[in-house]
């Protein structure tokens, strides 16, 4: 099994698993403990290694291989934990169209053998405009 010493260098594999489409690398990337989750865009909720990586072994078995670039927006860590937000921009290698930006949370834990994921959560922005305002009107203050 590979060692991760680093967050960085578990998220880097996670990323060439999935632009790969390499499910052994894929394997080596998620914590065996405590039980890893995971929510693709628009998917439920996942628990357990064997449904995680069940799932990757079905988003990556026959796929063409995508063209994929991640970029940190926030890193947050502590002692043994590390929580990473992630833009995605993915697209088929052949295609022309505008890749999908997707939004992800990705969280790494320190284990026995290194660095492992055990969060990734990944979603589709809403694509919402922002209502216009005369310029005498007060924008009025939002919660969220």
């Amino acid at each position: 099994m590979s060692r991760f010493p680093t967050p960085d260098e578990v998220e880097a594999a996670f990323y060439a698993a999935f632009r790969t489409l390499d499910i052994a690398l894929m394997g080596a990337v998620w914590a065996e403990q405590p039980s890893p989750v995971c929510v693709h865009p628009g998917g439920d909720l996942l628990q357990g290694r064997s449904e995680v990586l069940n799932s990757w072994r079905e988003v990556l078995t026959g796929a063409e291989r995508p063209e994929l670039h991640f970029r940190v927006i926030q890193r947050t860590a502590t002692d043994g934990l590390a929580v990473h937000l992630v833009e995605e921009l993915i697209r088929p290698s052949r295609s022309r169209e505008e890749p999908n930006r997707i939004l992800a949370t990705n969280v790494y834990r320190q284990t026995g053998e290194g660095w492992r994921m055990t969060a990734h959560h990944a979603s589709l922005p809403l694509m919402r405009k922002r209502p216009e305002t005369a310029p005498s009107e007060t924008p009025k203050p939002r919660m969220h």
